[in-house]
């Protein structure tokens, strides 16, 4: 399966980094590698996230990795990383919109 990150995604990893960070280096990089390693992991069975319920009619599914939604979509050769979302955070329609790169 290949992997492909969205533009979002990618800048919400980075947010993730940066937010952590201001409080410590170290933990900020150790959250960013389990959000890597969850995606890692769910590529291989996509199927076994849930759907999205703030978008039922979307082909969009989500898993948790701490306090984070992992949000994706997926066909049979490709699984794309949509955006990730602090639980806290409301998951707004312009970060999910089309899951492209």
């Amino acid at each position: 399966m290949n992997i492909i990150w969205s533009s979002q995604a990618r800048k919400d990893l980075r947010a993730v980094e940066k937010f952590i960070s201001r409080d410590s280096e170290f933990y900020a990089q150790q959250q960013v590698q389990r959000l890597i390693e969850r995606v890692e992991k769910i590529a291989a069975r996509p199927s076994t996230g849930h759907p999205v319920h703030e978008f039922p009619s979307a082909n969009l599914r989500e898993i948790h990795e701490g306090s984070y939604r992992i949000i994706y979509t997926f066909n049979e050769s490709n699984f794309c990383v949509v955006t990730i979302v602090h639980m806290k955070q409301m998951l707004r329609p312009s970060r999910v919109r089309g899951g492209k790169r």
